[in-house]
């Protein structure tokens, strides 16, 4: 599919008042003066075809400036052919309109239309024409765009370059980036575990050489055992004495402790009676308050027997319209024609007798007086209804007067400013319940008071126990001295420990090895696909290169997909040649995508020439020139 802009008409764009230019299918160079219009051309182009200016914006000024005045009075249009067909866009008075060789169109159906008709969308149109937009992609659209033309690399394609038996089967499971996780956390663990496993061993061949000591230190270590054996039976039956005495001296302690919280919880209590009566004091009933409260409850009733009559009046229209209907019913069946349309006889055709003739009559009248009397049946039935509803009407109309007499009565009393409010019945209830918990605590505080003065006589018959040493360090001691003792079976578990530490070490090592073999597969991984993934991609552009990876500040290849000329970025190209690089990138991938667009170029700057590409191209080109006119250069 190839698009070729062949003539567009300018009438009152921006600073362009009415102009007509016509384009060749190959290179189209517009040169002028900065500010005569050149890039005007290019927005009204986008303008016709998306709403939009070049610069992608949807909200711009559109009318034309004339004598420092915007003329928000003309219309704007621009008229565009592309591909034989007749493109118009208007603007006149905030409304816009499209057509197709006069064919008028909706915008969405606008839209449909160069889809269904030219293969092209907004955003396509935006990445295949202006050369600004796909080198300012984010990295990883890039390479989502380009490796959708040319393909991606597979793994299968990179395990055919080298050895990866290491790596293989953890990649096919999760992938390139969790392995290179998982090598990496796996990795730093295992460094963790071997700097702790060599602390460990350092630490317990201190241990072992530390735990020497010959025969007689072993007899005297025999006898200061016992020794301190008898001291610590000598202490715990003195020591049970003296539990007995603590418990008491205890018990006194809580005691005291209970009288304590008690005459707090009393003084509490006291407090807090003194607020609920500041409470009850300060709390007055608000009678405007009062009377509103009923008055509005009176008029709720009211507003509501109202509701209600309105309905029974509802219901007693819908039944006077039902009355009106069944007494036409009974109208008609008591006025119908009673007669026989045929008197033979349907077996032998001969005249039915008189006599079975009015028989047949009577029976006809007889059914038609009966329906009549059911119609009539009903409406008595409607007529008792309404009645029953003018008697509930009526008691709802005597019970709002009877409530509008009371809302009167209750506007014009006066409300006993005296009695209690609900606060003041909480309150005073509180201080019941408070005098009654300060009695009860006052109780509790002669009983406590009583029982420490028996408590004090009690502890005052005691024998005064003191413990001389401390059972915890006898014991520490004794333990220490059996530990020395039994040292030749301790430092058989350690020479143990310390085996099985050098051990583990040297799995650890082993494991590290392993992993930094899988790190360098890995890294050999990347590589190889980074560099089949350029070559790839080489393949399909003659200028443009990208950058597959980079390397990070700890020396980390990391992925990447940058736009580049010879491994120099992009962004650190000229003018010059980021245009030819850009137009080497737009028209390759319009190759791939097999979709030729005009290419749109604001600002040739100090390109001289453009290269041969197959496709048209629109570019602008700033000149000095002395006339100051815009003129079409065809290279």
């Amino acid at each position: 599919m190839k698009l070729t802009i062949g003539n567009v008409r300018i009438k009152n764009f921006k600073g362009i008042l009415d102009k007509e230019i016509s384009f060749t299918e190959n290179r189209n160079i517009i040169e002028g003066e900065n500010g005569i219009g050149k890039t005007t051309i290019l927005d009204a182009i986008t303008w016709c075809l998306f709403g939009k200016n070049f610069a992608d914006e949807k909200l711009f000024k559109i009318k034309p400036i004339i004598d420092s005045e915007e003329k928000k009075d003309l219309s704007t249009s621009v008229e565009l052919t592309i591909n034989d067909k007749l493109i118009e866009r208007i603007w006149d008075k905030d409304t816009t309109t499209i057509k197709v060789d006069g064919v008028k169109f909706g915008t969405r159906e606008f839209t449909d239309y160069l889809r269904d008709n030219f293969m092209i969308t907004d955003e396509e149109f935006k990445a295949l024409s202006n050369i600004d937009y796909i080198p300012k992609l984010h990295w990883k659209d890039l390479r989502s765009l380009i490796m959708g033309l040319v393909g991606e690399i597979t793994n299968e394609e990179v395990y055919a370059k080298g050895d990866f038996n290491l790596i293989k089967e953890k990649i096919d499971s999760v992938g390139v980036e969790k392995t290179a996780e998982n090598i990496t956390e796996t990795k730093s663990s295992v460094t963790n575990d071997i700097k702790k496993i060599l602390g460990n061993i350092d630490q317990k061949t201190k241990d072992i050489q530390e735990l020497v000591v010959d025969e007689k230190e072993q007899e005297e270590l025999s006898k200061q055992k016992e020794k301190i054996k008898k001291d610590i039976e000598n202490y715990n039956s003195l020591n049970q004495k003296k539990t007995e005495q603590d418990k008491d001296i205890t018990f006194l302690t809580s005691l005291k402790s209970d009288y304590e919280k008690t005459e707090k919880e009393i003084e509490r209590l006291e407090n807090l009676k003194s607020e609920y009566q500041k409470t009850y004091d300060e709390s007055n009933i608000d009678v405007a308050i009062i009377k509103e409260n009923q008055i509005k409850l009176i008029e709720n009733k009211i507003a509501q027997k109202n509701a209600d009559i309105d309905l029974l009046n509802q219901e007693k229209t819908t039944i006077i319209v039902q009355r009106k209907e069944l007494k036409e019913k009974y109208d008609a069946e008591l006025s119908k024609e009673i007669r026989i349309e045929d008197d033979k006889c349907s077996v032998c055709g001969q005249p039915l007798p008189q006599e079975q003739i009015e028989k047949v009559m009577a029976e006809l009248k007889k059914q038609a007086e009966n329906n009549a009397n059911g119609y009539a049946s009903q409406a008595k039935a409607k007529k008792n209804r309404l009645d029953e509803i003018e008697i509930v009407i009526g008691k709802y109309k005597e019970d709002i007067k009877t409530l509008e007499i009371e809302k009167e009565t209750v506007m014009n009393s006066e409300i006993n400013a005296d009695q209690e409010s609900d606060i003041q019945i909480t309150m005073r209830k509180n201080i019941e319940k408070a005098n009654q918990d300060i009695a009860i605590y006052k109780q509790q505080l002669l009983e406590v008071d009583k029982n420490i003065k028996f408590r004090e006589s009690e502890i005052a018959k005691h024998e005064v126990i003191e413990l001389n040493g401390d059972i915890n360090s006898l014991q520490s001691e004794l333990e220490e001295i059996t530990q020395k003792l039994a040292i030749s079976d301790t430092v058989s578990i350690f020479k143990k420990q310390l085996k099985d530490l050098e051990d583990e070490y040297q799995g650890l090592l082993r494991k590290k090895e392993l992993l930094n073999e899988r790190e360098q597969q890995l890294i050999s991984f990347n590589n190889t696909r980074a560099e089949m993934l350029r070559e790839r991609v080489r393949h399909n552009f003659k200028l443009a290169d990208f950058i597959t990876q980079e390397t990070t500040k700890d020396g980390k290849l990391i992925e990447t997909f940058k736009l580049a000329v010879d491994g120099i970025e992009y962004s650190s190209l000229n003018t010059g040649m980021k245009i030819l690089v850009a137009l080497d990138l737009i028209d390759n991938i319009q190759r791939l995508k097999n979709k030729r667009l005009p290419i749109l170029i604001d600002g040739l700057g100090e390109l001289t020439r453009l290269p041969q590409l197959d496709t048209q191209v629109i570019g602008c080109r700033a000149k000095f020139q002395i006339n100051k006119k815009m003129e079409i250069v065809e290279e």
